[in-house]
């Protein structure tokens, strides 16, 4: 990939993109993201065995409650599978997905279902060695995550597997939406 051909991925196209690139990896993945479900954690088991899988994600009771059985489900998933590290950071935002560090994912879809497939997003993938510092500032995010307490879970329902198909609300948003009257969330009707 040039240093050049970064390309801009609308609603619905990041995964035609990514699971190619996620199974042609060789050796390492880094995903960092606050929400990601069950159903991103199967893309991401699509990497071969030896590749190395780092994620950082929110701990999970940040999540809304309706997402948390989301987030608990994804992490039972990713431990299943060898050579994975998860780690939890409480004041992520950070969406970015490397492979090989050298093919990156940035942008504003969150690695749940809901986020990759109907969202209205803008995912950048490119070559991480124009992204100047942007292994740096990883690594920096990866040394503040901790491995701290992540309840374990399997997967309760299908629903729960077929990952999380609404929008996901911050809970600091959430509160203020139920503590200011009369404000509301945009929302446009699913296709």
């Amino acid at each position: 990939m040039s240093s050049n051909s970064w390309q801009t991925l609308g609603t619905g196209k990041v995964l035609g993109y990514l699971r190619p690139d996620l199974t042609s990896a060789s050796s390492s993945v880094w995903v960092l993201g606050p929400w990601i479900d069950a159903f991103f954690a199967e893309v991401l088991l699509s990497l071969p065995a030896a590749v190395d899988l780092r994620v950082v994600t929110r701990p999970p009771y940040q999540a809304s409650s309706s997402f948390r059985e989301h987030g608990i489900a994804a992490r039972a998933r990713l431990d299943e599978r060898p050579n994975t590290t998860v780690r939890v950071l409480a004041n992520l935002h950070a969406k970015l997905v490397i492979i090989d560090e050298q093919v990156v994912y940035c942008g504003s879809a969150n690695w749940y279902r809901f986020s990759l497939e109907e969202s209205r997003e803008l995912v950048l993938r490119g070559p991480v060695v124009s992204a100047i510092g942007l292994m740096d500032e990883v690594q920096v995010i990866w040394d503040e995550a901790t491995q701290e307490g992540f309840p374990h879970a399997p997967v309760k329902s299908q629903s729960t597997a077929d990952g999380y198909m609404k929008e996901v609300i911050d809970p600091i948003a959430e509160a203020k939406l139920r503590e200011v009257p009369g404000s509301f969330v945009l929302k446009r009707p699913l296709r």
